[in-house]
């Protein structure tokens, strides 16, 4: 009977997780593609002030409830902890950028294409000796490849959105890269704290305080702050509760609940999910170069995913 009682407590739970995941990947895809139709009209540099003030703070109450109490640093933390500050502000803001000048899917897609190859390279300078691995190198080359097919559909008009040649989009792909690389980064850092004894939560309290200055300087240094403000402040808030703080929260939830296999696939599949959203955007049109790339970047990772867990 207890049996019986266990192992339905732990399908409750692990369903879930598994409904927070998905949750976590359909409303990020979702974030994406709004954001980016409304952030034309605005700079994404206020959108990402109010929107990672708000997540720091919700973040900040959360890890006090739970009893966080704030960590000693030694000297190699207070290195990691500033380096993951740094790294985070160059993902989301590089993301927040690109999006409003690039197709969502492709973002997202370059984002986590382009990941594999920087972790390999990461990797190989802080353990040259060390042979990599025939799978790791297949996916990242593999990833690789489908984020500059998505590249060339982008700067030859064969993404959803038609190729306007600026400065600002030429900043927006590249911004594309950049974030991958800082999510690279950042997943480094925030593990190497969590080797140190920082929990998830208290992590995520204190990782987005360089960001918040930044955004807030440069929101600035563009002017028009204050009008963009008042007349763009609801929605700000609502999208960034709903947008990223629920997905980041839901996320964590089902990291929790799941094991890291599913956790894997269900971020796979958010440039599928932004791909069929952004349908809905009228500035985007069907795009099958766009669907291709993000159907290669989707195969590898699930590839890697698999394979990975049968090791």
């Amino acid at each position: 009977m207890y049996s019986i009682a266990s192992k339905r407590n732990m399908h409750n739970t692990y369903l879930i997780g598994t409904l927070f995941l998905i949750g976590s990947a359909v409303l990020t895809s979702i974030n994406q593609v709004f954001y980016a139709n409304q952030v034309q009209t605005i700079s994404p540099f206020t959108f990402t002030f109010i929107s990672f003030l708000i997540t720091a703070v919700f973040f900040i109450v959360i890890s006090k409830k739970k009893g966080g109490k704030v960590k000693k640093l030694d000297s190699q933390c207070k290195k990691n902890f500033i380096y993951l500050n740094l790294s985070t502000a160059l993902a989301f803001m590089s993301f927040f950028y690109a999006l409003k000048y690039v197709e969502p899917a492709i973002v997202s897609a370059i984002e986590m294409g382009v990941g594999p190859m920087f972790a390999l390279v990461l990797a190989k300078a802080a353990t040259p000796k060390v042979k990599t691995l025939r799978l790791d190198s297949t996916v990242a080359w593999g990833t690789l490849a489908g984020s500059l097919l998505l590249v060339w559909a982008t700067f030859t008009g064969r993404s959803g959105l038609n190729f306007v040649p600026s400065s600002e989009f030429i900043f927006g792909v590249a911004a594309s890269l950049l974030c991958g690389f800082g999510a690279v980064l950042a997943a480094d850092y925030s593990k190497k704290l969590s080797v140190k004894g920082w929990g998830s939560s208290y992590i995520l309290a204190h990782r987005f305080y360089f960001i918040i200055v930044a955004s807030l300087v440069l929101s600035i240094l563009e002017g028009d702050l204050g009008a963009h403000l008042s007349n763009h402040l609801l929605w700000i808030i609502i999208v960034s509760v709903l947008g990223v703080l629920l997905p980041l929260y839901m996320l964590q939830v089902g990291i929790k609940h799941c094991d890291t296999f599913f956790v894997m696939v269900s971020i796979a599949f958010v440039p599928i999910f932004t791909f069929v959203f952004q349908l809905l955007d009228p500035r985007i049109a069907w795009s099958n170069t766009t669907l291709i790339g993000i159907l290669i970047l989707t195969f590898f990772a699930l590839l890697s995913v698999f394979l990975k867990n049968k090791r």
